[in-house]
């Protein structure tokens, strides 16, 4: 009876570490330097690029961090490469430009709208808006990479857990190294499958299966993988840790439709080092920004995917290590009567 309360006292704890978490990161989504370049277009005074940098800048709240570009062309370059999430063209016209790319997070670009929308109407000016990287028609509100990135991670660690808990810890290193195959052709099947139905069968991502494959094996494995060296380091209690790491704080921080830049300042630090986010910044670095970015995503899975191997060989090895017997020299001499 006693194991039954302190259960349902940790399965509380967790619910309540859910509800704080999703709530906290989602409630109040705020812009935050949003980064942005500033272009005037020729026939305007110089110095009108940098004078509107530094007003924007000067916005209460620092909604936004404007630099100024050469000319539209350099600034949309920028806006390819992900050096910043939004370009602000000034016309002399009197009708300005606001080029968004809403497949870098679709809650950035309607931040930027209503940003403008008071800038514009202050000075008596009308922009329009212009999607040049836009999510896809099968991909709404750009939430697509985020599920499937959150599926893979799901997989990863519940086949983890589920070993964890009925299998048990490898009792030998040979059986660590079983169970890392046994890891590794999971992530590999199920990474192919869920690229395969968001390209081929739902026809979200299509033309991008084999990257996504890739990517989906990284998740599936640095999640498992890691789940599995705590679970030989700490024993059932890596259940209910990988729960926090890759769930409680993993998926809200990943943002989905919300960019780093509207979330609270811990979730976007945290949130690009996790898996969940880790697979939903590579899924959107592969399809909509022909693989800028990808980096930090691929090396943050190399090392969860390090990190687990060693713990999972390092604890399963000292645990099973056999205790040395005493050496000739270390046993009593009997004494001869």
């Amino acid at each position: 009876m006693r194991k039954v309360v302190w259960l349902a006292f940790g399965v509380l704890i967790l619910q309540l570490g859910f509800i704080l978490s999703y709530v906290a990161a989602f409630h109040q989504p705020t812009p935050r330097e949003i980064p942005i370049a500033v272009v005037a277009e020729q026939g305007l005074p110089a110095g009108v690029d940098a004078d509107t940098a530094n007003k924007l800048n000067a916005i209460d709240g620092t909604p936004l961090d404007a630099h100024t570009a050469s000319d539209t062309g350099d600034a949309r370059a920028m806006l390819r490469e992900r050096d910043v999430l939004g370009v602000f063209v000034i016309s002399p016209t009197g009708t300005d430009t606001l080029i968004t790319a809403s497949a870098a997070g679709s809650s950035i670009s309607t931040s930027l709208e209503a940003i403008f929308t008071e800038v514009e109407h202050a000075q008596n000016r009308t922009f329009v808006v212009r999607d040049d990287i836009p999510v896809g028609a099968h991909d709404n509100r750009g939430l697509s990479g985020f599920y499937l990135s959150v599926g893979w991670v799901v997989g990863g660690y519940l086949l983890a857990a589920a070993v964890g808990l009925l299998v048990g810890a490898p009792k030998s290193v040979a059986d660590a190294a079983v169970q890392l195959g046994i890891f590794t052709g999971y992530a590999v099947l199920s990474g192919a499958l869920g690229a395969f139905i968001t390209t081929h069968v739902l026809g979200t991502f299509a033309g991008h299966w084999f990257p996504l494959w890739l990517l989906g094996t990284g998740v599936v494995l640095a999640t498992s993988v890691f789940t599995l060296g705590l679970r030989a380091a700490i024993g059932v209690a890596a259940v209910p840790i990988a729960i926090i790491v890759f769930v409680i704080l993993g998926n809200p921080s990943a943002g989905g439709a919300f960019g780093p830049n509207v979330l609270p300042e811990f979730y976007a630090a945290v949130g690009r080092w996790i898996t969940p986010g880790i697979g939903t910044e590579g899924v959107r670095s592969i399809v909509y920004f022909s693989g800028t970015g990808l980096g930090q995503p691929a090396a943050a899975l190399a090392i969860y995917t390090v990190v687990g191997v060693a713990l999972l060989f390092g604890f399963t090895r000292r645990k099973t290590r056999p205790s040395a017997a005493p050496k000739d020299e270390d046993r009593p001499v009997s004494s001869v009567v």
